[in-house]
């Protein structure tokens, strides 16, 4: 009992179409087109890792330098709250019934802002 492949009949296994110059085209086509595929996985494969290995070596150390500073509060006020955000430090602080929030650089632990939130001045119009 033979194994039929395609509409021809021809039996698989055999060998003698391999000779045929026209399957040698198609294996030589698809030899091709596998090496092209190989070499373009290859060279993602690459960009890939050299990505990944430059940013790696440019990226930026932690600071390796302690940092200790105070922030100054004055007499009788208290730290509502704080919170972090890119870089920042900010410290809501209120004192006799008003409110301001302190901008502090984190890695500097330098003051770099205040908002002073004073009450029963108008505000603008909430955009809408």
């Amino acid at each position: 009992m033979t194994a039929h492949g395609g509409s021809n009949g021809a039996p698989l296994g055999d060998g003698a179409d391999d000779e045929d110059p026209r399957v040698q085209r198609v294996y030589a086509r698809l030899r091709r087109l596998t090496m092209v595929g190989g070499l373009t996985m290859g060279v993602g494969f690459l960009a890939l890792i050299s990505v990944i290995v430059y940013r790696v070596v440019k990226s930026t150390p932690a600071p390796t330098t302690f940092v200790e500073r105070a922030l100054a509060l004055p007499e009788g006020a208290r730290v509502v709250s704080t919170a972090a955000d890119a870089g920042r430090i900010l410290v809501t602080i209120e004192r006799d019934g008003r409110v301001s929030v302190h901008v502090v650089d984190a890695a500097t632990l330098a003051e770099t802002g205040r908002l002073d939130l004073a009450p029963g001045v108008p505000s603008a119009p909430p955009l809408r």
